[in-house]
């Protein structure tokens, strides 16, 4: 680096021109560098862009190389019924008419028995049972009140809920069976005082019954179905019903075919997308004379060129007609990009059936899937790239290091010879004063 006193003895600015000569041989230099350094960086950036966008590509592949046809349900008045497919269920139509629906039976003590929740009961045995099922006993203490009698039931599970209600004549103590079906009725056993506990006894009896048990009535395409459950889980096979009021409805199962064609269309969108940046990349504006960053690059036309034959690819299915993407009514445009006929994917899917289209959705979809994995997988084709311009990175990087280094020995050395030169200078100006002194100030002369 040059030194602030350098020039002192010639009066010259040699730090400028020490400054000129070094940015002189260092500004070419750097500037080629600086211009490697750009387009490096602008081509990583633009393979990583192209990478992403590849990789849209392969999770629209993903999801159609794991697609599993799904049936779904529809029905004409949800108010009357819901519908779960839980297996392989028949696709068609059929009508169904819920005439009753499953109720539990609801029974309640006499009104007027009791004046407050907190009157005792009486001492003595209370037992509980639903429908056939086994008795479950309670022992009831002189000291337990309405109250405690409730919680003993629920803390029983004995198959009933139990509740006090008020009905504006005292509290009545009302139980309700957990189970619905006509067969589910509340029995009730009491051995006590009968004007303690056995105040009770008649409960279960039809005077005491509020809501009635009773079975689900529903016809189904004529066919009349009895049930104790809302839920009829084995009238069809593969599908729950779910009883919800009384009323028609109809009921369509059908696979969901919106679901793999929504799949495809997705696709078709993740490789437009690629193929739009791409030309973008590589595109060439003729008027201008500029290139893009990535025009006229061989990784680009060969990853485009393997995914365009994926594409092409017919699948290994047996038992089908239509083999490929085009077949489905997946088409190349002139610009590489994809177009979808829905109408003749419906039209494939009406002929081929469903199961077999998505079987060979997927072994194309997974197919494609491999190629992908080979331009952007771990050792693919724009790994490899990026790799060899990270090593093209560190080789800037180091001839920047190196020529730092020759510019630094190479102001040094400047340096050194203008100051050698500067002092030069200043001894010959302090001889020729000298001279001058003496020959100008008449002390002496030639002899």
């Amino acid at each position: 680096m040059a030194i602030s006193s350098l020039g002192v003895g010639s009066g010259l600015d040699l730090n400028q021109i020490v400054g000129d000569l070094v940015n002189a041989q260092r500004a070419p230099r750097e500037e080629r560098l600086n211009e490697r350094e750009e387009r490096i960086e602008a081509e990583i950036s633009a393979y990583g862009s192209l990478s992403s966008s590849i990789d849209g590509i392969g999770s629209a592949l993903s999801d159609l190389a794991d697609f599993e046809p799904e049936q779904s349900a529809s029905l004409s008045n949800g108010d009357v019924a819901s519908v779960v497919i839980t297996g392989d269920a028949p696709n068609g139509d059929f009508n169904m008419d819920v005439q009753e629906l499953a109720t539990a039976q609801t029974v309640a003590s006499d009104s007027g028995q009791f004046d407050s929740p907190d009157d005792t009961v009486g001492a003595g045995t209370f037992s509980i049972s639903v429908g056939g099922g086994d008795p479950v006993s309670l022992d009831i203490d002189e000291d337990d009140t309405l109250n405690d009698l409730r919680n003993a039931i629920n803390d029983a599970d004995a198959g009933v809920r139990a509740s006090i209600v008020n009905d504006g004549n005292g509290p009545r103590l009302t139980m309700t069976s957990e189970s619905t079906g006509e067969e589910n009725t509340i029995n009730v056993e009491v051995d006590g005082d009968e004007g303690g506990l056995g105040r009770l006894a008649n409960l279960g009896e039809p005077e005491t019954v509020t809501v009635k048990a009773q079975d689900a009535v529903v016809t189904i395409d004529g066919m009349e179905i009895t049930s104790a459950s809302n839920t009829l889980e084995d009238t069809i096979e593969g599908m729950a019903i779910d009883l919800e009021g009384v009323g028609q409805t109809s009921v369509s199962v059908s696979e969901d075919r919106d679901e793999l064609r929504n799949g495809l269309e997705s696709f078709v969108e993740a490789y437009n997308t690629m193929v739009s940046e791409t030309n973008e990349m590589t595109a060439y504006d003729p008027e201008e004379d500029e290139a893009s960053v990535l025009t006229g690059d061989s990784t680009v036309r060969s990853a485009r060129s393997r995914m365009s034959n994926a594409l092409m690819e017919r699948s290994q299915v047996d038992g089908i007609n239509n083999q490929t993407l085009a077949e489905l009514g997946i088409t190349t445009q002139r610009d590489g990009t994809l177009s979808f006929d829905t109408q003749r994917f419906d039209e494939v899917m009406g002929r081929e059936g469903f199961e077999d289209v998505s079987a060979m959705v997927r072994d194309i979809a997974g197919g494609m899937e491999e190629t992908l994995q080979g331009i952007t997988g771990p050792e693919g084709l724009i790994q490899t790239r990026q790799d060899g311009l990270q090593n093209e990175q560190d080789r800037v990087d180091r001839q920047r290091e190196r020529l730092d280094d020759r510019i630094e020995r190479l102001e040094s050395r400047l340096v050194r010879q203008f100051s050698s030169m500067d002092t030069s200078v200043a001894q010959m100006q302090q001889t020729g004063d000298f001279l001058q002194q003496r020959l100008g100030g008449g002390g002496g002369g030639m002899i």
